[in-house]
């Protein structure tokens, strides 16, 4: 029997991942889309940006009851991933900037919102090894899968100017075909316990009081702040770069952010894997901050040859494979034998801080100086933050796995 939940969470699990790419590649081509196709302001530009950090800080709320009541894992992580995909079947019958955003921010709050169900359903139902084999497995799968969907629909993307709301329908009801899937995961029913309420001020006290005690989480959050920090900034930059600078069509923006990000995540994962158990992770962090730092600077170089900017795409990729494993596993790495949550949730916390301020700050510096200067600035602040770790002779030292 456990043998039988363990292939059908397995499966679920698979379908998930693939599944939602889809809808997950053409969300990040939405910025793109807001100027290109919608005419979106920089100020919408700059809430769109700010809706993933922020929102991601609320999610935690969704399944704040979880320890208490096991019996609601599954419902708890349906309920999320519809909630999250519904909205984008109404984009075909408008054609309101504020409409698309409202479909974001569902989107952007409840994907993240299922993952405390996910993972417990996951710790409950399949062994370590398989578990994170598999987790790696799918995510790797996932990348793959970008790059034919980019190879698909380029051409589909530039062939009229609203074929991306009939994908995006489209998409979201094959990721909604994950949930019968989900609904045959088996689950141990326990009797609910009484759940506290949540408090709202308590996660931040808590993980200010976690990196007090832990000078080397903290010095490891403040680093990796700095990189998180200049890809929020120049994120509203990005837009106008792509869409007024360069002039970019759909099947450029596709085949850079689908095939070429694509093919550097798939290089480097394992590599990337692999350095985690081997490699002080604070080092780790100082090349993922120079291959952020890479980024904006060769994309200023699109402007003489489209080249520079599939270039620069796959170097993001290898950065962006090293930033999505670090970020995810650091909780574990850096929590031992402790429990990893509270660490997990600093995380969160900290990307929900950056992105209250820099999107903004990233708009308001673009109709000041301009998007070219504003990259610019995203090139410097990783190169300065790198430096500030080769040089550094009183940090502590970070654990390792």
């Amino acid at each position: 029997m456990k043998e039988k939940g363990c292939s059908k969470t397995r499966l679920a699990l698979l379908w998930m991942n693939l599944s939602s790419e889809p809808l997950i590649a053409l969300y990040t081509l939405l910025p793109f889309i807001l100027r290109k196709d919608l005419n979106a302001s920089v100020l919408q530009l700059s809430l769109f940006i700010a809706l993933r950090p922020v929102l991601s800080v609320f999610s935690f709320y969704w399944g704040a009851y979880l320890t208490h009541r096991r019996n609601k894992l599954l419902s708890n992580l349906i309920g999320a991933w519809v909630l999250a995909h519904l909205p984008f079947l109404l984009l075909p019958f408008t054609n309101n900037v504020w409409a698309l955003l409202l479909a974001c921010g569902c989107f952007q709050l409840f994907s993240r919102a299922g993952n405390p169900a996910l993972i417990e359903i996951l710790k409950t139902n399949i062994p370590k090894k398989p578990r994170e084999h598999a987790f790696s497995l799918y995510y790797l799968l996932g990348f793959i899968e970008s790059v034919v969907l980019g190879i698909t629909i380029a051409n589909v993307l530039d062939g009229s100017s609203g074929n991306w709301k009939i994908l995006f329908f489209i998409s979201a009801l094959v990721g909604l075909s994950s949930v019968f899937l989900q609904m045959r995961i088996p689950i141990e029913e326990e009797k609910p316990e009484k759940a506290p309420l949540p408090s709202l001020i308590q996660p931040i006290l808590d993980s200010f009081a976690l990196m007090k005690r832990r000078p080397d989480f903290a010095h490891f959050q403040w680093n990796f702040m700095i990189g998180g920090f200049s890809l929020m900034l120049i994120a509203p930059a990005l837009c106008l770069f792509y869409a007024d600078v360069l002039d970019l069509t759909h099947s450029n923006i596709v085949i850079a952010r689908f095939i070429l990000m694509g093919i550097g995540v798939t290089l480097s994962t394992f590599l990337w894997k692999k350095g985690i158990g081997h490699i002080d992770i604070n080092k780790l962090t100082k090349w993922i901050l120079v291959g952020f730092a890479f980024f904006p600077m060769i994309l200023l170089f699109a402007q003489v040859n489209l080249l520079f900017l599939y270039f620069a795409f796959f170097l993001y990729g290898i950065a962006q494979a090293g930033s999505h494993l670090i970020w995810n596993l650091s909780g574990t790495l850096f929590a031992q034998n402790e429990s990893s949550a509270p660490y997990s949730s600093t995380n969160i916390l900290m990307v929900g801080f950056r992105g209250a301020i820099a999107p903004a700050l990233g708009g308001y510096l673009c109709e000041l100086i301009g998007p070219a200067y504003v990259l610019g600035i995203g090139a410097l602040l990783p190169i300065l933050g790198a430096i500030y770790l080769n040089f550094s002779l009183t940090s502590p030292k970070i654990l390792r796995n």
